[in-house]
């Protein structure tokens, strides 16, 4: 509908040639400075009863609505520090992201994602922004071949339209990111899937869930039989029995997870939650051109899970 919308705006204004200038024919600093003229222009036109009404109508910009926000800070320090005790080290990101972050290394479309100027765009999803600081690190040589965790908690912000009343274009995410190489007989995916497991499944624990599984979907050309997936699960049910996986064929392809997609569900009154989702990545393969390296990652709804346990 909005491409229509957009295809419309530009055959209405006789717009063609413009576009094809300003997304070919500038460069980036001279695209920003165009922008930035223009948007300039626009607030001169602005006044504080405008100002008023726009933000009145604008889902994007309104505060979140929480109970008791020193509640939820408290829990988020509590998560964080869950965190680093499973060694996952925190990261504090930046409220912006390179520009293409969402969808240049993902399946993300880039209308869904807040674009700004300054070549950035608003933080729509805190594992593709850490995938770019380890490959910039490990591209510059101030890494090794160790796997590196980190753990971040953002407040992100995506902008297709929800029908549900109770989901907002921004919302709070928990993310655990995995990256080092492949060192031979699935040691990477057998050791970081215990971790992310074990650690998401404390964190929900720590919010006063009692019943917590986890299904793990293969995908990419695997199956419930392939090794990756049997010798993974093997070794996570084997290292922690508290843990429950399932395996679970998948509905539809999937093109963004690589070997396996990594559900989290949850039991609250009967009901049964969907509370994260995570797996294996190519990201970072993509990034440094590299087969050998590895990445998995995990994204859990904290901002859900409060409401859900309050």
């Amino acid at each position: 509908m909005k491409k229509d919308i957009g295809d419309h705006i530009i055959s209405k204004l006789d717009l063609q040639d413009i576009v094809k200038v300003l997304s070919d024919e500038l460069s980036g600093s001279e695209l920003n400075t165009v922008l930035l003229d223009v948007f300039n222009k626009r607030v001169q036109q602005e006044t504080p009863s405008s100002l008023l009404s726009k933000y009145e109508g604008n889902k994007l910009v309104k505060p979140a609505l929480l109970e008791d926000v020193l509640e939820y800070k408290e829990n988020e320090l509590r998560c964080y520090k869950l965190m680093a005790g499973r060694g996952f080290e925190p990261i504090e990101l930046s409220p912006v992201a390179q520009f293409g972050t969402s969808s240049v290394i993902a399946t993300v479309d880039q209308k869904k994602v807040l674009t700004s100027l300054r070549n950035t765009e608003v933080q729509a999803d805190p594992t593709n922004a850490i995938a770019l600081h380890y490959a910039s690190l490990k591209k510059k040589g101030e890494l090794d071949n160790k796997t590196y965790n980190y753990s971040n908690i953002s407040r992100v912000i995506r902008t297709q339209v929800f029908n549900n009343p109770n989901f907002t274009p921004h919302f709070t995410v928990l993310a655990l990111i995995s990256c080092g190489r492949d060192t031979g007989s699935f040691n990477f995916e057998k050791e970081e899937l215990l971790k992310h497991l074990t650690t998401s499944y404390e964190i929900c624990k720590s919010y006063g869930v009692e019943k917590i599984y986890y299904e793990i979907i293969p995908c990419k050309g695997y199956d419930s039989q392939s090794p990756l997936i049997m010798e993974s699960i093997s070794y996570v049910r084997e290292k922690n029995s508290n843990l429950e996986v399932l395996v679970i064929a998948p509905e539809h392809d999937n093109n963004y997870y690589h070997g396996f997609r990594i559900k989290q569900q949850i039991v609250i009154g009967g009901n049964t939650i969907e509370i994260a989702d995570g797996g294996l990545l190519d990201w970072t393969q993509q990034l440094l051109t590299n087969k050998k390296e590895r990445m998995m990652t995990f994204g859990l709804g904290i901002q859900v899970l409060y409401h859900l346990t309050k």
